[in-house]
C-alpha cells in the first residue's frame, strides 16, 4: 500500500509539468490561453471595478433611485425566470413525452423567439398593446398603459421561455424509461410518478435553465429600454448614466453590481451540479421501451396549451411581418418594400452584424474545442481555474462585458475602441462558453483509447487533436457554430457599448429605431435578420446535411 500510494503522489504538479515540457506546442497553447483569459476577462474585470470611486459606491448604495432600479432587477427577473421555467417544463414534457398531433411544427415554432433579437418581443408588444397598438387601440378602441412591470414581465417570458425549453427538452429525451415503467410496476403512476421519478430525474436540466433564464432576463437591455417605460432596471440605469449623464464611474458601479446576483445564481446552479449525478443527462434511452403516457384528457391539454404558446410566438412574427411590408400598418395595408429597403439592403448594419457573427462562430467554435481538448483530455497545473474562467463569461452580464471592455481598450498600445475587432471580442467572450460547453459533451463521448492508440503510435497532441479528435466532433462543432452565430446576430446588451458610426450592428439599430417611433424600419430590419440567419442555416444544412439537425438543437 505504501508504494502505492507513493506512485500515487508522483501524479501531482510536478509529474504533469515534466510530461507538459516533454511536448512544447501543449505547454505553448496553455500559456496562450492563460494570456488570452488575463488579458481579456480578467484584466478588463478588475478594470471596470476599480474605476468607481468609494463615493460612488456610497451614492449606489444609498441612491433611492439605484436602490429602486436594483429591486426593480430583482422582482422582474425572478418572475420572468419562473414563469419561462414553468412554461418551458410544460412545453418540453408535451413534447417529449405526450403523443400531440402536430409536435414538429411546434419544435420549430418554440425556436422562432431564438432566431429573432430579444428585442423584437419588445417590438411586436408596443405594435399589439401599446398606447397605439393595433390590439388594444384598432381593434378594442382602449386607451390602456401595459407598460412597466407587467409589460416587461410579459416580453420577457416570451423571450426567454425558448432557453428553458431547450435545456429542459435536452434533459428530458435523455430519461430512461425503464426507470418510470420500474416505478410504475412497483405502483406509482400520474401525479405520483411524475413527482417521484420524472420529475426528479429533470432536476439539473430545470437548473442549468434557470441559470440561463436568469442571466439573460437580469442582463437585458432592449425590452426594458422598450415596454419598462418609467420602470427602471441596472442595465438600463447603467447605460442611462454613461450615456445620458456621461457618468462613467456611476455606470460601472451599477454594472458591477449587476454582477453579484448573475455570479451568485451561477455558483448556486454550479455547486448544485456537481452534487448530483448526470447520468439522466448522458444517457441514452433503453431500445424497445416506450415512454409511460399520460392520459388522453392530460393529452388534449398540452395539445390546447403547446397550441397558445405557438399562437403567441406567430402573432409576434407576423405582426413584425406586417409592419415592414406595408405602407402603415392599421391604416394603410398597401404592401411596400420601401422599409425593408431602408432597413436591410440599403443599409451596412446588417452586413456588420453578419460578418460579426460568422467571425465570431467561427472563433468560439475553434477556441472551444481546443479549451474543451487540453481540460478534459490532458492534466497540467491550472486545469480547473482554466474551466473555471471559459465558464466565467456566462455569468457576467452583458453590459458588463461591454463596459469593461471599453475601460480597458480605450487607449495604450491595444487602443480597440470603435473597431469591429472589439465587437467580435466581446461578442467571443459571451459566446464561449456555449462552443467549450459543447465540445467537452462531445469528447466525454469518445473513447480515451484511440488517444492513447494515437500516443503509442507516436503522434503528439497536436497531431491527435488535428487527425483524431477534430474529425469525430463534426456534430458538435457544427452545433455550436449555428448556435454561436444565432445568439452573436442577435446580441443587444454586449455590443451596446462598443459599437460606433463605422460599426453599427442590425440589433442596435432596432432598438434605436424602436425608441425614435420607426417601428415600420425597425421591423423590416428584424425580418432581415432573421432572413439572414435562416439563409445562413440553409447553407449549412446544406453543406452538412443529415450530420445536423438545426432544429434539434
Amino acid at each position: 500500500m505504501t508504494g502505492l500510494t507513493a506512485g500515487h503522489e508522483k501524479t501531482g504538479w510536478r509529474s504533469e509539468l515534466k510530461v507538459l515540457f516533454r511536448e512544447p506546442p501543449l505547454l505553448i497553447s496553455i500559456i496562450i490561453i492563460f494570456a488570452f483569459f488575463g488579458l481579456f476577462i480578467l484584466f478588463p474585470f478588475f478594470k471596470l471595478l476599480f474605476v468607481p470611486t468609494a463615493t460612488d459606491w456610497m451614492r449606489a448604495i444609498t441612491g433611492k433611485e439605484f436602490i429602486e432600479a436594483f429591486r426593480n432587477t430583482m422582482f422582474s427577473s425572478l418572475l420572468a425566470t419562473t414563469s419561462a421555467i414553468i412554461i418551458g417544463f410544460i412545453y418540453a414534457y408535451a413534447i417529449n413525452y405526450v403523443d400531440i398531433p402536430g409536435k414538429r411544427f411546434f419544435q420549430i415554432v418554440a425556436l422562432l423567439p431564438t432566431m429573432a433579437p430579444s428585442v423584437v418581443s419588445g417590438l411586436a408588444f408596443i405594435m399589439l398593446f401599446g398606447r397605439r397598438g393595433f390590439i388594444t387601440w384598432n381593434i378594442l378602441h382602449l386607451k390602456t398603459d401595459l407598460y412597466g412591470w407587467f409589460g416587461l414581465w410579459v416580453v420577457q417570458t416570451i423571450a426567454f421561455f425558448p432557453l428553458a425549453y431547450i435545456t429542459i427538452s435536452g434533459v428530458l429525451k435523455c430519461i430512461s424509461p425503464n426507470l418510470e415503467l420500474a416505478a410504475q410496476n412497483l405502483g406509482a403512476h400520474g401525479w405520483r410518478l411524475f413527482r417521484t421519478v420524472t420529475l426528479k430525474l429533470a432536476i439539473p436540466g430545470i437548473a442549468s435553465a434557470f441559470l440561463l433564464v436568469a442571466i439573460n432576463s437580469l442582463a437585458d437591455f432592449g425590452n426594458p429600454m422598450l415596454v419598462g417605460a418609467n420602470y427602471h432596471v441596472l442595465a438600463t440605469e447603467a447605460y442611462a448614466q454613461v450615456v445620458g449623464a456621461w457618468d462613467l464611474p456611476m455606470g460601472a458601479t451599477l454594472s458591477a453590481f449587476l454582477v453579484i446576483p448573475t455570479v451568485l445564481v451561477f455558483f448556486v446552479q454550479r455547486y448544485y451540479l456537481e452534487k448530483r449525478s448526470y447520468v439522466t443527462v448522458t444517457g441514452k434511452p433503453v431500445a424497445g421501451l416506450t415512454r409511460v403516457t399520460v392520459s388522453n384528457t392530460a393529452r388534449w391539454f398540452f395539445f390546447g396549451f403547446c397550441s397558445f404558446m405557438c399562437a403567441g410566438i406567430l402573432l409576434i412574427i407576423g405582426v413584425v411581418c406586417l409592419f415592414a411590408f406595408t405602407k402603415t400598418f392599421g391604416y394603410d395595408y398597401a404592401f411596400t418594400m420601401e422599409h425593408f429597403a431602408e432597413g436591410v439592403l440599403q443599409s451596412a448594419n446588417m452586413r456588420n452584424s453578419w460578418v460579426a457573427a460568422m467571425s465570431t462562430a467561427a472563433i468560439t467554435t475553434i477556441f472551444g474545442i481546443a479549451l474543451a481538448f487540453l481540460t478534459v483530455r490532458k492534466r497540467f497545473p491550472g486545469r480547473n481555474i482554466m474551466d473555471f474562467l471559459a465558464m466565467l463569461p456566462v455569468s457576467l452580464p452583458g453590459t458588463f462585458i461591454g463596459l469593461s471592455l471599453i475601460m480597458a481598450f480605450n487607449a495604450g498600445v491595444l487602443e480597440l475602441t470603435g473597431t469591429l475587432t472589439i465587437i467580435i471580442l466581446g461578442m467571443t467572450l459571451r459566446q464561449l462558453p456555449i462552443g467549450y460547453r459543447q465540445a467537452v459533451a462531445g469528447l466525454k463521448q469518445i473513447e480515451k483509447s484511440l488517444e492513447q492508440a494515437s500516443t503509442n503510435l507516436g503522434a503528439n497532441s497536436f497531431i491527435t487533436f488535428r487527425r483524431i479528435i477534430l474529425p469525430m466532433l463534426k456534430n458538435s462543432l457544427s452545433v455550436s457554430f449555428v448556435y454561436s452565430f444565432m445568439k452573436a446576430m442577435n446580441t443587444l446588451s454586449t455590443v451596446i457599448f462598443l459599437v460606433s458610426p463605422e460599426w453599427n450592428l442590425a440589433s442596435i439599430n432596432i432598438l434605436s429605431l424602436s425608441d425614435h417611433g420607426f417601428l415600420a424600419v425597425a421591423s423590416a430590419t428584424a425580418v432581415g435578420m432573421m432572413l439572414t440567419i435562416f439563409v445562413t442555416f440553409g447553407v449549412v444544412k446544406l453543406i452538412l446535411r443529415d450530420q445536423i439537425n438545426i432544429f434539434d438543437l
